[in-house]
Formats: C-alpha cells, structure tokens, sequence
C-alpha cells in the first residue's frame, strides 16, 4: 500500500530526518497548521519506522477523539499497520502491538511495562504537554528515556508555544529540543490546500476595562460577565447572521456557558437550528451535536472553548470569537477550524469580537512572546459608598452593607475587527510626519538602544536603532547614518547629536497586530501644503490675540 504525500508534507518529513541526520537533537517538533494532513505526515512516519524488523512505535495524546481519528486515518492509508490501544476511555489496554495508541492519562505509570520499549514516539496536539517534568507527560517521557535511552520523540502541533511557558523547544525543563520543519500557513493558503480566511464587521468589541487576569489569561467569570451585556449579544447575534446568511456552516466560541446560551437563543430567534457544546456535556451528547452540525442539520454550534483540538468540520465557513484569550495557541487554534477546505467553500469569515488579531497578530505572523501589558493583575477594586468596604470591581452588591450599584453601561466605543488576517493581506499607506522624538530604550540583558517615535497625526509609530548591539541590528543602523546625518557609533553618542538629524516628511506603514511595521522612510522635503499653513497661522494669530 502506498499513498502520495503533498510536497510539504514530504518536505516536513525530509526536514526530520535531515534534524536527526546532522545531529541537532533527538526530540524536534514538526508545525503543521490545522487542516494541513498531520495524519499522512503521522502514517508515513510510522511506515518508515516498520520498514526496521522490531521497531515500535508509540502514538501519544491527551484526547480520546484523537486516538480513534489518528488509528482510522493510520489505517486508512497504511491498511497493513499492526495497532493496539492503550487507553481507558476506548476501553482497550494493549501493549503487545507494533504501534500503539495511547491516551497519557492511561499510559503514564506503564512505560517499564512496554517490552520492548518504543523506539519512535509521536504526540500529537504537542502544545498540550506542559514543560514540567513532574507531570504525566514528563514522568512517562523520563521513564520511557530510561527503559530505552536511544528513543526519539517527535512533537506536531500547529502551534508550537503554551501561554504559560512560551516556546515548546526553550527554556528550562522543555521537553523538545527545536523545530525540524514549520509548514507555512500562508503557503498553504495560496496553494489550495488551506481555505483563506477574510475579515469583516461592525458590531462592538467586548468592554474589557474591568476583566482582570489570572495566570496570564484574562479572569473567565469577568469575562464572562463582560460579554453578556446584553446590548452586544444583541449586535453581535445580529452580525453574525447577517454577514453568515450565505455560509454553510457557523462556529461560534462564547465566554461561558451563560453567554453561549444567549448567543444561541438569538439566533434560534432569528430562525436558525443552533445548538450549544460546553464542558459539562457528556461525550454522547457531545458527540450527537457535532454529527448533526456536520451533516448540515443545524447552522450554528456554540461552544465554550471545547473545540479548539480534535474538532473536524471542513464546512465551517464562518468563525465568530466572542470571547477575548491572552492565549496566542488558542488564538491560532480557533481560527483553524474555518481553514480546512470543502466543495463550494470559497474562504472562512472570521468575526472577531475579543480584541484577539490585534492582540496577537495576523495567523501567519503571530508573536507569541509577547508581554501582556497589565501583567497578571486583578480588575481594580471599587469602595462602597455605604460603609466604605473595597469590594472587587465586577461586583453588583456590597458583601457588608447590601448597596447595589446601577447595572454596568458597556463602553463598546471599538469596532469588532475589520481587517486583514493574512500579513500578507494588510494594505501600506504613507503617513506624513508632524514629528520626531529620540529617546534611551533600556532592555534586560541587552545594550541600551534609541528609541524612535515618529508622530503622524494622532498616530505614533516607533522603530528601535541599535548601535551597540552588533551584527544585523547595528547594520541597520549603520545604513541609515547617512540619509540622517549621523556620525554617532554608540547610543549614547547618538542621544547627543539626534536632534539635530533630518527628520523623514513621511514613512510607509503596515499593520502588524495592534502595531504597525516602518516599510519605507521618505526623506525628500515635505511638500507645503499653502492653503493649510496659512490656516494654521490664522489660528495662531488668533490666538495671540486672545493671550495678549
């Protein structure tokens, strides 16, 4: 049996082999974006390793729907494959097969009883495993590394980092030691195998003045709590099934399971079979809501955050995030399920009502090491104006006294995202430039550097130069120092003599996430623009007047 990879599929592969071969490390990580065929990247994988007499290969997740998806597409192209599962929630516990399916939650005490040991061991949805060594992947990794010292193990995800600890590859305690192959999403997309994504809309965004954060991600109950305004369901209901109305198939992620339901009592009401999945569904029921959604029986499925893996509908054409994640891999993860394709699919709509594009950027260019700006802090505290008690923001009733503040009037001032999804979709435009300002930019571990900003209206647009940092940062800088005038070769030289450097009439932008990325400087003279100087000093003459 034989079964053609797609060339990136080959490539992915030819690119792990290429990792072990030149001795890199042994544990790599293959980034494959959702819809890309990790299942044939998996089979051929497996098939490869069989071709060595008493090899085993050990297949490890954290879901039961991806083990029985990954031994049905296994089979499906490699009919001769020898599998067993290992795995409490399907109901088998075999170790004695050639390739074995294994739920961690199972698996985790018994890598001494797998003789012999595996040599190849495939996680699949890799941004699951913490970078902990005391948790169960990290005891049965360590185990297994003891019972065989020679095995590999090769991690596919579509998001290579977690919220909690950033890169899967870095940092103390990871678990894999770098990226063999990532499969470009963008490429895939102009290729025909991903469906593009668009964005549009005009309702409001969720008012997070008062969400607070926990552990980096925004506080679920006061999110929640934002998000149910019932002013915004109402436009949100509304956009979603106008802007869908031509779109098969609607997966919409709430922010919580209150708010879900009143997502889909919305658009039960304007005459669409909508159904809602939450956490305290049981699998059957689960099950059943998803095989109606996926064979057309309902148009909307309203869920809170339990479809970001596992979850295969190729129809979905329309992708509503109501919610708002400090999570670049949820993030990436939900936007992929409205990219696989399907007959009659054009593209996926995606509506983003949480602030996440520009929080995290376009999907093939996200920054998942970037900072929160408000840290892990609490939503601020308000004082009662009764008895004085500090009672916590989001509060309705006054614990001590009973007072009762007026219900919250939502400041939904911010259009829900209408823009570009693509880094590639996103439109450069020219702003003129009012104004320059320098400044010392200080960054741990780092040589200071100078800080440009660059005032264009009400837009400010900063750049870094670097001259101490060597190498490419500072070749940068070198290659502007004679369109400025400059003959600092330091920081601190540079601070002393910028002032007096030309000064760009306008740069050439793009947006970058919630930033925009310099493109171009034009340093020819400004153009005077007569009418509006002489209205300026109109102004101004006025205005000395009255001062006078």
């Amino acid at each position: 049996m034989t079964f053609t990879l797609r060339p990136y599929q080959r490539a992915a592969i030819d690119g792990l082999y290429d990792y072990w071969a030149s001795k890199r490390g042994d544990n790599p990580l293959i980034v494959a974006p959702t819809g890309s065929g990790k299942t044939a990247i998996i089979a051929q994988l497996v098939k490869d390793a069989m071709d060595f007499p008493g090899t085993r290969v050990l297949i490890l997740t954290h879901v039961k729907e991806l083990l029985e998806q990954g031994a049905k597409g296994l089979l499906a192209m490699y009919p001769q494959a020898q599998i067993g599962f290992y795995s409490a929630s399907i109901g088998q516990k075999r170790l004695d097969q050639p390739i074995t399916f294994a739920g961690i939650q199972s698996v985790y005490r018994r890598a001494f009883d797998m003789i012999p040991p595996p040599d190849l061991v495939l996680i699949d949805e890799a941004h699951m495993v913490p970078k902990n060594t005391s948790t169960r992947y990290g005891q049965f990794l360590a185990d297994l590394h003891t019972a065989n010292p020679a095995v590999k193990l090769v991690g596919l995800t579509a998001t290579p980092y977690r919220l909690d600890s950033g890169m899967l590859h870095e940092g103390d305690g990871a678990l894999f030691d770098g990226i063999a192959y990532d499969i470009p999403i963008g490429q895939l997309m102009d290729d025909g195998y991903l469906s593009p994504v668009i964005s549009k809309g005009g309702a409001k965004q969720i008012d997070l003045t008062n969400v607070g954060k926990r552990g980096g991600e925004f506080i679920e109950s006061e999110l929640a709590i934002a998000a149910s305004d019932p002013e915004l369901v109402a436009a949100t209901v509304a956009e979603i099934c106008e802007l869908g109305a031509d779109r098969k198939s609607w997966l919409i992620f709430g922010s919580g399971i209150k708010h879900a339901n009143m997502l889909a009592d919305g658009i039960e009401a304007e005459g669409y079979a909508v159904e809602v999945v939450t956490g305290q569904d049981d699998m059957k029921g689960r099950a059943y809501k998803i095989e109606r959604f996926r064979r057309g029986e309902i148009r909307a499925l309203v869920n809170c955050n339990v479809l970001t893996t596992g979850f295969d509908v190729p129809s979905v054409g329309l992708v509503a995030i109501v919610r708002a994640t400090e999570s670049t891999g949820l993030y990436v993860q939900i936007v992929g399920r409205g990219t696989r394709i399907a007959e009659g699919k054009e593209n996926c709509l995606v509506l983003d009502y949480g602030g996440n594009v520009a929080r995290h950027g376009f999907i093939d260019a996200v920054n998942p090491n970037r900072k929160s700006g408000t840290g892990d802090g609490e939503a601020p505290a308000k004082q009662c104006p009764e008895c004085q008690t500090m009672c916590h923001a989001a509060v309705r009733i006054c614990p001590e006294c009973g007072h009762e503040w007026p219900a919250p009037k939502f400041n939904h001032g911010n259009q829900a995202y209408d823009g570009a999804l693509l880094s590639r979709d996103a439109v450069s435009e020219w702003l003129d430039v009012d104004e320059v300002s320098y400044g010392r930019w200080k960054k741990e571990g780092k040589p200071d550097s100078l800080r440009v900003t660059y005032y264009c209206g009400m837009t400010r647009i900063s750049e870094w130069l670097c001259p101490d940092h060597g190498g490419y940062a500072a070749s940068r800088y070198h290659a502007r120092m004679g369109v400025l005038g400059a003959t600092a070769m330091t920081t601190d030289d540079a601070l002393d003599e910028c002032d007096d450097w030309t000064v760009p009439s306008r740069i050439k932008v793009k947006p970058d996430g919630k930033f925009h990325k310099i493109e171009q400087l034009d340093y020819k003279p400004k153009e005077v623009d007569h009418a509006k100087q002489a209205e300026r000093e109109r102004i101004n003459s006025l205005l000395d007047e009255m001062f006078m």
